[in-house]
């Protein structure tokens, strides 16, 4: 197997990997999201008939509404430092390319 296409091979395992972490970040959030959901609206619906002051449902309400934006939040640094790496990745590889390239052909 020569250089290039050790290379290459390296360059595609990196990629799927940082596809597949990317991926199970965003069923993560999905997952997160939908039970953050599931508890408002099982919060809501047994809490509504007891609660006195329907103030402190609407802050309950609210806190999860902050703890879904975090969630979003942190997924989307998360997909950020992903996105980066696969731009680094990319362009080490295309580095790599082009010096293999340039020695092959001084050869």
């Amino acid at each position: 197997m020569d250089s290039q296409q050790r290379l290459e091979d390296n360059y595609l395992r990196d990629k799927k990997r940082l596809a597949e972490k990317e991926e199970r970040l965003y069923q993560q959030k999905n997952k997160g999201m939908q039970a953050l959901d599931a508890i408002a609206e099982g919060s809501h619906y047994y809490l509504k008939d007891f609660a006195t002051d329907t103030m402190d449902i609407r802050r309950g309400m609210h806190q999860l509404e902050e703890i879904k934006e975090e969630l979003a939040v942190q997924h989307r640094k998360e997909q950020q430092r992903l996105d980066y790496e696969m731009e680094e990745l990319t362009l080490d590889y295309r580095r790599q390319q082009r010096t293999s390239s340039e020695q092959e052909a001084s050869l």
